[in-house]
């Protein structure tokens, strides 16, 4: 049993051991001396997922006891997404009408104007994924995840373009205004308002292609940005600051990323500096470059004094991005993720300091993949052993996709703490959890929604492996409902 009650714990546990992770390069250059091997044993290491848990618990019985946190609404909800993903009689044809309702102009297929499919859409798709569309409701959702033990939430505003062919700048489709002051006022104000629905802790996502077709231009292009556009960002900044939320900056296509990455990098450099820590930039690990990527910025960071902080992602864009960069097979993705994962605990990245100076950074995983989220998180705990651990990353999922993973993680973190003040030994900072969400329009979310489909399809053997735990979790719950009817009845 946890040692708080799961809606408090894991947030009550961190509070508890603020200081302890303020204290956590110390520790660890103490613990450097018990040292027991490698780290080019540990950059060729294969860990099972979930192993060695604390407390000698087994996989199963780690999987049970998050689970059991969920409401039973959800574990539905994941068992006809393993379905839904795993099978192709179900996600062929589903993929293709989530698509065309995303795009299309017709009165007919967009649910903010047709009434009847809206009312298909929402409570089956919009719903289970996204924050919602009015304060109240975003509210209600955030809290109801801080209370399953998630540290906090990452919310994002649905306006984005869309470049139909990522070699030309002559064909950008948009949902919002014409006027281009009008967009990006609409951009601001939208993130702006997003801002309003989080606290202290939480994360503010942006997509710069949602300033509309001029900022969109400009990417494509290749140009500086536009005044108009610093200005917007500084508005978001010093309220953000106010607030204590961070900002990350989504991946987009790679008609546009590059100058993306130029303007995200500009805006680390100004506003990362001195122990603050504002903006998050993504990495695609789908991309051949990716891992010269992130040797090249972490380098840069270094050497002219601000701090680099990445989200990495392992990429959604596949359906309309340039394939000739990206991996040929998704053993390479897998591959090139997990080992940026994995030099970037250890610490060993091309062209940086290694060992103690190895240069200070932020990083967030964000994935659903289960092997890829549980190899980083059990080398977490051995290179903490060790005293070797060069960050402590944070994670995250997208809200309604791979609930069970983040709870796994939060109970892995919960056990691993209680055992800690049980023994009275000094605790280690554990990573914090989160979750993604994405408000807005129920059209402008669909289009985040398709993306986010295509990524998790590629997980089609992790999502068949979830599917008898929760059919098990789901028949204990029947079981005990029926047991309690029974025992009434009496």
């Amino acid at each position: 049993m946890p040692l708080y009650p799961p809606t408090t714990s894991f947030r009550l546990i961190q509070q508890h051991l603020h200081l302890h992770a303020l204290q956590l390069p110390s520790r660890l250059s103490i613990a450097a001396k018990r040292k027991s091997s490698s780290d080019a044993s540990l950059t060729n290491k294969t860990i099972q997922p979930f192993s060695g848990h604390p407390n000698g618990k087994t996989e199963q019985a780690l999987k049970g006891q998050a689970l059991a946190r969920l409401p039973t609404s959800s574990v539905l909800h994941s068992l006809f997404l393993s379905a839904f993903f795993s099978s192709p009689v179900l996600f062929t044809p589903g993929f293709k009408l989530l698509k065309k309702i995303s795009t299309s102009p017709s009165y007919l297929w967009n649910p903010d104007k047709n009434p009847v499919l809206r009312a298909i859409v929402r409570p089956l798709i919009y719903d289970q994924f996204c924050a919602g569309t009015n304060p109240s409701t975003i509210r209600a959702k955030i809290s109801q995840i801080k209370n399953l033990g998630f540290s906090g939430v990452i919310l994002s505003y649905g306006r984005e373009g869309q470049i139909q062919e990522s070699h030309s700048g002559s064909d950008i489709t948009d949902a919002g205004a014409s006027c281009e002051d009008q967009d990006l006022e609409l951009w601001k104000r939208g993130n702006l308002e997003t801002l309003d629905m989080i606290t202290a802790g939480d994360y503010l996502g942006i997509k710069m292609t949602g300033c509309g077709k001029s900022i969109t231009n400009d990417l494509l292009q290749g140009n500086d940005p536009p005044k108009a556009f610093t200005d917007a960002i500084d508005t978001l900044v010093q309220r953000a600051k106010a607030q204590n939320c961070r900002i990350w900056v989504d991946a987009e296509q790679q008609a546009v990323q590059p100058t993306i990455n130029r303007w995200t990098v500009d805006l680390m450099r100004k506003y990362n500096r001195g122990g603050q820590m504002m903006f998050y930039n993504t990495h695609q690990a789908y991309l051949k470059a990716s891992r010269d990527k992130v040797e090249h910025h972490l380098q840069l960071a270094h050497r002219e004094g601000w701090t680099l902080a990445i989200k990495l992602v392992r990429g959604a864009y596949i359906e309309n991005d340039i394939r000739e960069r990206i991996h040929d097979t998704k053993a390479q993705t897998d591959e090139s993720y997990n080992s940026i994962v994995r030099d970037l605990l250890i610490g060993n990245i091309r062209g940086v300091p290694t060992g103690q100076d190895f240069p200070h950074m932020r990083l967030f995983l964000a994935g659903h993949n289960p092997y890829s989220v549980s190899q980083a998180s059990n080398l977490v705990r051995t290179l903490q052993d060790q005293g070797t651990l060069k960050i402590l990353p944070e994670f995250g999922q997208l809200q309604g996709m791979a609930d069970q993973l983040g709870c796994e993680l939060i109970q892995q973190g919960e056990d691993t703490l209680a055992q800690a003040v049980g023994t009275g030994i000094s605790p280690m900072a554990v990573p914090r959890v989160y979750k993604c969400l994405t408000r807005g329009s129920i059209q402008e979310c669909m289009q985040f929604l398709v993306r986010r489909a295509v990524e998790n399809r590629g997980a089609t053997g992790a999502v068949k492996d979830a599917m008898p735990v929760l059919a098990k979790e789901l028949r204990r719950r029947l079981v005990n409902v029926f047991v309690r009817r029974r025992r009434i009845s009496r």
